[in-house]
């Protein structure tokens, strides 16, 4: 493998591009244990991170399309932007969460950042999973 910065990114991105499907397998399993069915209305959260505030900033407006979607400075320099379907609520079944987290991996991948965590809260207050709770493999 090439030591570029290049193949670098490409393996850091496809390492945590699976770390977030096998935790999207285990926040689907920990929300149907709470009974979340495919007509569950649910409110997510959402964090990424990148180094560059452009390319960050960029993500938050792409983002600001579908969601509320905020730039705010974080540790080391980076950037996160944070997201969430607040006040609104979605729905969705197994499929559609999976392929909510691949987008959200590869959307800020074309950005230069990574999709870091997210949360999914039955709503209006109902019980709330959090991918960050998940061990990664």
């Amino acid at each position: 493998m090439s030591d570029s910065p290049e193949a670098q990114w490409q393996a850091y991105h496809a390492r945590k591009r699976a770390e977030r499907l096998s935790e999207a397998e285990a926040v689907w399993r920990a929300l149907a244990a709470v009974g979340v069915g495919n007509d569950t209305v649910l409110v997510v959260e959402f964090t990424h991170f990148g180094a560059d505030r452009a390319r960050a900033e960029a993500l938050a407006r792409q983002l600001s399309e579908h969601y509320t979607a905020t730039l705010e400075a974080g540790n080391d320099g980076y950037w996160l932007v944070r997201g969430t379907t607040h006040p609104y609520g979605v729905s969705f079944d197994d499929a559609q969460h999976r392929d909510w987290v691949e987008f959200m991996c590869d959307l800020a991948q074309s950005h230069g950042c990574v999709f870091s965590t997210w949360a999914v809260t039955v709503h209006p207050r109902g019980p709330r999973i959090d991918s960050e709770a998940i061990e990664a493999p």
